[in-house]
């Protein structure tokens, strides 16, 4: 027989049996009992001969359960059907274990309302909500977290979420919260751990291990989902219109949600609605161009980055594939659908071709069909009208190429003198239609990786034409909104103007396309502008028939390239 005896202070736990087994039962029953018996005495002791009190934090529910005990007695039926039978030694402490533990992080456990309603949940809606809840605790992309929850804490969310399911009916409750289940199931668990733990259990050394995740993170449909559901006027719909969607197409409405979430619900609602029928492959493009945006370490917008070489402008980057240049494509796309009754097999086009792009040439895309629909509108064309002119020029690869080139300036390098040794060289932006140095100098920003071993230079200045090849940075929403909104305007009426002319030799819109690609972006910014102000204006309208307009259009072209021509040569 084994007698095994633990001495603590003054109390001694004996545990004898006749197998090896048996005792170690027993001893851990007994440590368990003293245990118990020790926590008691310590929190009487301490509350009557102690000046020492406990802070606990907002979501312990430690007190409102020991001063309820009706409130303690439904948190513990809660607790047995999630984590199962409560051991003796933990009556009082249940909550910081287990499946518990997770919702009391989640600050809901001292919510009365919250446990009346998990306890009116089957056994499956209670386990989706465990789960659910736990995995919040894990961010979406810091792409999303930047803004959507800027201004609210998790706490915050995730008592905005619990005001839904309150407000929803039983079957409401449990259809909302198997779906969120779903997105819970796909977060990384290797993921959701290092953050519980650096977070949580403050464990510094794995702090670095945060940033594979904050920039492709496995929670972005869950936290999507649940910021739509809390957004939604009707969040029993949205889940069933989710619930019939393709997965990509479901990751397609989230993500735009996760960008606004009133341009979600109006993307939302047009797929309800009768005129609606969105193809999947749109709701797709539009998502996936969320998807790409990138955060930038610089809010200033006195400073650049120069991006070197033909590629940099075909790539994504922080200060041409922010949020803003997302919510302004796809903002343009939503008003499109709503404001105009496309075919069918337009809607189709729209689908497949955007999802053959790569994320820059969806932007010059969607900025052809939009602008150019508006356009020729107010031109006086008809709908089909404009969309067999737009259609002609979004699918030609050098037109898409000529409006992602106006998201950029090419840069040119010019050396200061008057500057100390060391920092003679500057970078401007456009210069190349500036009247003079001063002026150039006055309206560049400073380019970061701007240096001259970069391009071909020649008594202090960049190679004329070489700058265009080598040098390029990116221009801000607002200007690049007004250069791509005259080019458009430009294009869309050359195409228009070519289709309507009886002329037998003109120019093609391949040979405008490729002209303009070969002029310095300054130039040619300019050129659209003007040209697009004379199109617009009543002058040109009246003395053309829709014969002449085109010849108009190509003599006005030609004189105002003129003018540019000379005053960019008086500067250099």
């Amino acid at each position: 027989m084994a007698h095994i005896t633990i001495t603590t202070g003054t109390q001694s736990l004996t545990s004898s049996s006749h197998s090896v087994k048996t005792s170690a039962q027993s001893l851990s029953q007994s440590v368990a009992e003293y245990s118990a018996s020790r926590l008691k005495d310590s929190d009487t002791n301490l509350s009557s001969s102690s000046s020492f009190t406990l802070i606990r934090s907002a979501g312990d529910p430690y007190e409102l359960y020991h001063t309820n005990p009706d409130v303690m007695a439904q948190a513990k039926a809660l607790a047995e059907r999630l984590d199962g039978p409560i051991h003796d030694s933990n009556q009082d402490h249940f909550f910081y274990q287990g499946r518990m533990s997770d919702l009391m992080r989640a600050g809901v456990l001292t919510d009365p309302e919250f446990l009346d309603m998990a306890s009116g949940l089957s056994d499956q809606g209670l386990e989706d909500l465990a789960d659910t809840l736990q995995a919040m605790v894990l961010p979406a992309s810091s792409s999303i977290t930047h803004h959507a929850e800027a201004n609210r804490t998790l706490t915050e969310k995730v008592t905005q979420f619990m005001d839904v399911l309150k407000h929803s009916s039983v079957a409401q409750q449990e259809q909302i919260l198997s779906q969120g289940a779903s997105y819970a199931a796909q977060v990384d668990q290797e993921h959701l751990s290092t953050f519980s733990a650096v977070v949580y259990g403050q464990d510094i050394g794995r702090f670095n291990a945060l940033q594979r995740f904050s920039d492709d993170s496995s929670a972005n449909n869950l936290q999507n989902f649940v910021s739509a559901v809390i957004a939604s006027d009707t969040p029993a719909a949205l889940t069933e219109q989710l619930g019939e969607l393709s997965a990509d197409a479901q990751q397609g409405l989230l993500n735009v949600y996760g960008l606004d979430t009133e341009l979600g619900e109006r993307l939302s609602n047009l797929m309800a609605s009768e005129q609606g029928a969105i193809p999947e492959s749109l709701i797709k493009a539009l998502g996936d161009m969320v998807a790409a945006i990138k955060i930038s370490p610089f809010a200033e917008e006195s400073f650049g980055f120069a991006y070197t070489g033909e590629d940099a402008l075909a790539q994504e980057n922080e200060q041409s594939s922010g949020r803003d240049f997302a919510l302004d494509s796809v903002t343009s796309m939503i008003t499109l659908l709503e404001s105009h009754d496309l075919p069918e097999e337009q809607l189709t086009t729209l689908g497949s071709e955007l999802n053959r792009l790569s994320n820059p040439e969806k932007r010059a895309y969607i900025d052809i069909t939009t602008s150019g629909i508006d356009t020729l509108l107010a031109q006086g064309k008809n709908l089909e009208e404009a969309l067999e002119t737009v259609s002609a020029l979004r699918t030609q690869p050098d037109v898409l190429e000529l409006v992602n080139r106006t998201r950029y300036h090419d840069v040119t390098l010019v050396e200061r003198p008057d500057i100390e040794e060391g920092l003679t060289v500057v970078a401007l932006e456009g210069a190349a239609v500036f009247q003079n140095a001063n002026s150039a100098f006055g309206q560049s920003r400073l380019l970061l990786g701007a240096t001259p071993d970069k391009v071909q230079m020649e008594k202090g200045h960049s190679v004329k034409g070489h700058e265009s090849e080598n040098l390029y940075s990116a221009k801000d929403l607002e200007t690049y909104k007004s250069d791509v909104s005259h080019l458009v305007n430009t294009l869309v009426s050359f195409e228009s103007m070519s289709q309507d002319s009886t002329a037998s030799e003109k120019t093609s819109l391949t040979q405008f396309v490729r002209e303009l690609n070969q002029m310095h972006s300054g130039i040619r910014d300019d050129l659209m502008e003007n040209v697009s102000n004379e199109i617009r204006s009543e002058s040109f309208r009246n003395k053309v028939t829709t014969n002449t307009q085109f010849a108009f259009l190509s003599n006005a072209l030609q004189e105002m390239k003129f003018d540019l021509l000379q005053r960019n040569s008086e500067f250099n």
